[in-house]
């Protein structure tokens, strides 16, 4: 540092107290004149250095400074009702749908629970067949269907009036495979022995007998059996045919004799699915 000189310069190894503004030695801690506290050379220079860059703002802030200042300047802008609402709308669809790929993330996830409840729904229907692994039904509602079908094909190919006896044989044969129709043609009258019978006035009633008293009062009625009442057992049932056992009584009258015959007979039906529903394949007394 340089003391003051003459011409008011501060000479070497002085310097002017910064309180007082006298000339004292530079390495002086302590002004002699006004007893001021002096910070060493290198310290106050640090000093010297601090105050500065706290005086002298950056050029970032005195931008933000300057941007603040104008922005408080400038009139507010007028809302446009409903901006925001359509801004909040937008954001909320971008970060839902984004580039599309969550859409079909979501279609192909409603698309696997469909599939997989439709799955669920054809293994349920196949399990409630109860179907065993011999393909033999099994099911009590499915069997007694077939039973109850059974006993109506049975009653109506066994019946027969010889004065409609036409319209009795196409209405049986309906109820029959091909080869079940010639062994049944087989069994009729002749085209001589149905003239001679319908002026004898024949008729043949083919009834499955009743298993209770009730049901046994009823068929002396003329009243058929009714479903679990009936004398019909199956011996075999799968969805494509069954064999079925049923006990019919089947009578032969003729009013202008007065003359009744009673035949009461163990027949098996062998039954095959049509596209029409169940037919006779096959029809024999049981041995």
């Amino acid at each position: 540092m340089t003391g003051v000189r003459a011409n008011g310069s501060v000479s070497t190894g002085q310097k002017e107290c910064p309180f007082c503004a006298e000339t004292i030695k530079a390495a002086a801690i302590k002004c002699r004149y006004c007893g001021s506290d002096l910070l060493p050379p290198a310290e106050e220079q640090k000093d010297q250095d601090v105050r500065d860059e706290v005086a002298a703002p950056e050029e970032g802030e005195a931008s933000a400074v300057d941007s603040g200042a104008d922005e408080t300047e400038m009139e507010p802008q007028a809302e446009v009702e409903g901006e925001g609402d359509f801004e909040e709308r937008t954001g909320l669809a971008e970060r839902w749908l984004g580039d599309g790929s969550r859409v079909l993330t979501a279609v192909l996830g409603v698309l696997l629970l469909v599939a997989g409840g439709l799955l669920w729904l054809a293994i349920d229907m196949a399990s409630n067949d109860d179907v065993s692994p011999s393909r033999e039904l099994t099911a009590a509602g499915s069997r007694a269907a077939i039973m109850e079908h059974s006993v109506d094909l049975a009653q109506t190919v066994m019946s027969y009036q010889a004065a409609s006896a036409e319209k009795d044989i196409a209405a049986a044969k309906k109820l029959m495979t091909p080869a079940m129709q010639k062994d049944y043609e087989k069994t009729l009258p002749g085209e001589d022995k149905r003239e001679e019978q319908a002026d004898l006035g024949i008729k043949v009633d083919a009834e499955v007998a009743p298993l209770s008293e009730e049901g046994a009062k009823a068929a002396e009625e003329g009243k058929a059996c009714v479903d679990e009442d009936c004398a019909a057992s199956i011996i075999s049932a799968t969805e494509e045919s069954a064999k079925v056992l049923l006990f019919v009584n089947q009578s032969a009258t003729a009013p202008k004799t007065k003359n009744t015959v009673v035949s009461p007979t163990w027949e098996v039906l062998t039954l095959v699915k049509g596209d029409g529903g169940w037919l006779i394949s096959e029809m024999k007394a049981a041995s």
